[in-house]
Parts: C-alpha cells; structure tokens; sequence
C-alpha cells in the first residue's frame, strides 16, 4: 500500500480541520471538509506539490463544506453520505447560524449509503456510516486513520442541535467503541488523537 501523508488546515469561523492526505510517491491527494478559506487550503496543497483529485464530506453543514463549490472547480468530483447530500444544495436552511447565505452547490457527484470499501482518484478508503450528529455523518478510515468529522472528538463528541438524533449518535458511539485495534482520530474540530486514547479517557465512550 502506497504511504500516505496528512496536513490539518485550521480554516473558517468556527476553526474546522480540513486535511489533504496526499500520496507520497505521487501529486494526487484527497480533501476532507474544506469548511472555509479557499486560499488557505489552495496554499497548503501548493506547498505539499499536491492535485486535489476527491473531495470527501463528513457530513453537510456548513463550516465543513463552504470552500466546496471553489475548490472543486468542474473537474474535481464530491462525496457525500445520500442522507445529507441535500445540505449541498439547500443551504439556505444555515442562514439564521450565520451571518450572511452562501449560495448553493451544485449536487455531489458520488452519495455514498451503507459501510464499505471504496476506490476513487487512486485512493481506497473504508466508509462507516455514523449518523447522529446528521443523519449522513460518516467516518473515513484511510491506512490506520479515521477521519471521524463532529462525531467523536477528542475527550468529546458531537452535538446533536443541529439536525441530529441523540439516539443515532449513541448508536454511531457504541460502534467506534467496538471497533477492534487502534486508529488516528482525526475529528472536525480541536486535536487529533486516537481511538485507543478515547476508548480509555473519553467520558462519553466510557459510559456506554
């Protein structure tokens, strides 16, 4: 398996991670959640001599897709779980968080439903369904790495006012709790950790 290397970009209002994991024997790479500063995120992928070949969505809201429309240009494809691909094109229902209402996007281009093995733009990564804080929220598991978006944080996890289920998420909790060996964590906000770190240290994993 080709080794692969992760860049955390700190974008937007609300401080989302953005990561480009990028091929080490190649220029392509894949972005997660480009929430905000298109610039930025085009800087970081210039100074890591990396292409953005895929886009990859936690999830739909809006600090975690605003630099979307930008940074996929016509030929770069977008992924998204089916159950929030609808937040790419109706977002106005954001417009009472922030202040001011960023036109739609137009669809995805690939709506992932159900867990399973991907491959796309030379990348294979594992999707795991984890609705609760939306019901499209999804992990990505890349080589050793999990990607978890606003589900699992470190010490913390994600809210649910916002569209989501209290219930889903516990469920969605309970799943990365059994989940067998260790990963990275790489959530939507604040640092990185592991899964093995949270299963241990996190109150909420903890407790169920």
């Amino acid at each position: 398996m080709k080794e692969m290397t992760v860049k955390r970009v700190i974008v937007g209002s609300l401080s989302t991670n953005c990561y480009i994991i990028k091929h080490s024997e190649s220029r392509d790479a894949v972005v997660i959640d480009p929430g905000d500063d298109l610039t930025v995120i085009q800087d970081a992928l210039f100074r890591m001599d990396a292409v953005c070949r895929l886009i990859l969505l936690t999830h739909g809201h809006f600090d975690h897709i605003l630099a979307v429309g930008d940074l996929r240009g016509h030929t770069v494809p977008v992924a998204i779980h089916k159950d929030d691909a609808h937040m790419l094109t109706e977002r106005d229902v954001f417009s009472s968080v922030i202040p001011y209402d960023p036109r739609p996007f137009e669809p995805a281009d690939f709506l992932f439903d159900g867990e399973g093995l991907y491959s796309a733009a030379g990348f294979e990564f594992y999707v795991v369904p984890t609705p609760g804080h939306t019901p499209g929220s999804v992990c990505y598991i890349f080589d050793g790495m999990m990607f978890t978006g606003d589900t699992l944080f470190k010490r913390s996890i994600g809210t649910t006012h916002l569209g989501g289920n209290e219930e889903q998420l516990m469920r969605s909790l309970r799943a990365l709790k059994d989940m067998p060996g260790d990963y990275d964590v790489y959530p939507g906000h604040d640092d990185p950790t592991t899964l093995v770190d949270e299963k241990r240290f996190n109150p909420y994993l903890k407790n169920l």
